[in-house]
């Protein structure tokens, strides 16, 4: 019967296609708020390295004091990750999502008035409290809510906002610090901060009202729909229900640790490129705040682009792992170019930068596309932010190392050789090491069958 049944839907009846309508009817509800949402974060988080070609200067920062206020977003992003998601756990996704992205709207509005170092500490590390839950939230709300390649399509659109993000920043913050400076006694900088943040308050008004935690809340589609999306679910499941899995058992878990590696090198690069990507543009000759604004825009929207279609390509299940690690050795590639070139040419500065965004955005969401079919069900709402915090430290590391790098030899070359290396450490990780996680899954999912016979 479940054979007739599964039969009837994947073909032209009428079910199939109200399926598909639901899910059509889904994507244009969820995803433009949470794009919108995920951009918005990475404006806050990422805004201050176009605030830096103004701001170190205004307030006497050094390179390091700058790496060191970046890179605090990503303890308090660490140390709440988990406690958030279960948070959301216990009270459902719209609030928990809405509530937090308010927080961090609130949170970089404060940044207007930073003044000294130990403020910018206490905000940034604030700005990673609040956003500590979004990104496994979202991971984990998706999963609830899209099956197979249709959740790995939505999720490269989703991610893809990161990228759009810098858009953001680059058009609006080049604008702010070259035409709002000084207006009513303010810098451009405070402007550019002022001006992204209240975006975030609004969408998460808006989040709030309309975003539903599960397809049987979702009062726009029918009862029949609900029941279609949750069967499909359901069939399409690449997660398993574990067997005695708790906390503790999770972090004695290998796999846990392989993947977290993986991805703490992925947000090495991230990092690097995120924080520094202005700073690169400027040196490479890039005129002043809009030029280097428009061409920061240009690069993140060409690596958008090149990110789905990275994603498109390698979105089947059994392709994940081998494209999350082209796309990582993409990132190296651009990483290690950079240093070659961002002195001599504008135009090669420009196409690694491109590739570099293309890499991390497709590296990031096929690894997380990844993640959840080799993590069983109890282990996946703890699991997933476990991995996304221990791997973020990479972020902390990453932007005060290359900082006291600049700061001690004049020159941001050696700390980008060093992210290229651990970005490369992370491609053998994904051939090798997380093989070996889906070769011994593979042999425990194959052990029910075999005590069967």
């Amino acid at each position: 019967m479940e054979g007739v049944k599964q039969a009837g839907i994947d073909g032209s009846s009428p079910d199939s296609a109200l399926l598909r309508k639901a899910y059509a009817s889904a994507q244009w509800r969820i995803l433009p708020i949470l794009f919108g949402l995920w951009m918005l974060a990475w404006v806050g988080r990422s805004n201050v390295a176009f605030a830096k070609l103004q701001m170190i200067t205004d307030l006497r920062f050094s390179e390091t004091v700058y790496g060191l206020g970046a890179g605090l977003f990503f303890i308090g992003y660490v140390l709440f990750g988990i406690p958030t998601t279960m948070l959301q756990k216990k009270f459902g996704a719209r609030a928990v999502l809405a509530g937090i992205a308010g927080g961090w709207g609130l949170t970089s509005v404060a940044m207007t008035v930073v003044d000294n170092a130990p403020t910018f500490y206490a905000l940034r590390f604030l700005l990673g409290v609040f956003e500590a839950g979004f990104y496994p939230g979202v991971v984990l709300y998706f999963n609830a809510w899209f099956a197979g390649k249709r959740r790995t399509r939505n999720f490269s659109i989703f991610h893809s906002g990161s990228l759009f993000s810098t858009v953001t920043i680059g058009l609006m913050g080049g604008f702010a610090l070259e035409h709002l400076n000084g207006l009513f006694g303010l810098q451009g900088w405070r402007w550019m901060f002022f001006t992204q943040a209240l975006p975030t308050v609004a969408l998460a008004c808006v989040a709030f009202a309309l975003l539903p935690d599960l397809p049987r809340s979702a009062k726009w589609l029918s009862p029949r729909q609900r029941q279609l999306i949750e069967d499909d679910l359901r069939d399409h499941a690449e997660t398993t229900d574990d067997i005695g899995n708790d906390e503790r058992s999770l972090l004695l878990n290998p796999a846990v640790w392989i993947l977290s590696a993986a991805y703490f090198c992925l947000l090495a690069a991230t990092a690097a490129l995120f924080f520094f990507s202005p700073t690169i543009l400027r040196e490479a000759g890039f005129g002043g705040y809009r030029e280097i604004g428009s061409a920061v825009a240009g690069a993140c929207m060409l690596g958008a682009i090149g990110n789905v279609l990275i994603c498109s390509i390698g979105g089947a299940p059994h392709r994940r792992r081998l494209f999350c690690a082209l796309a990582s050795f993409f990132t190296a590639v651009s990483l290690s170019g950079l240093v070659l070139v961002w002195h001599s040419s504008t135009i090669a500065t420009f196409l690694l930068l491109v590739l570099g965004f293309a890499g991390t955005g497709a590296g990031i969401t096929l690894f997380w596309q990844m993640s959840v079919g080799l993590l069983s069900g109890k282990s996946l709402v703890v699991g997933v932010p476990l991995i996304s915090s221990v791997a973020n430290v990479a972020g902390f590391v990453t932007p005060l190392l290359i900082g006291y790098v600049r700061d001690a030899t004049g020159t941001y070359a050696s700390g980008f050789v060093m992210v290229a290396c651990v970005q490369a450490l992370g491609v053998i990780v994904l051939l090798f090491g997380v093989q070996r996680v889906i070769s011994r899954r593979s042999r425990v999912d194959d052990l029910p069958a075999q005590r069967a016979t």
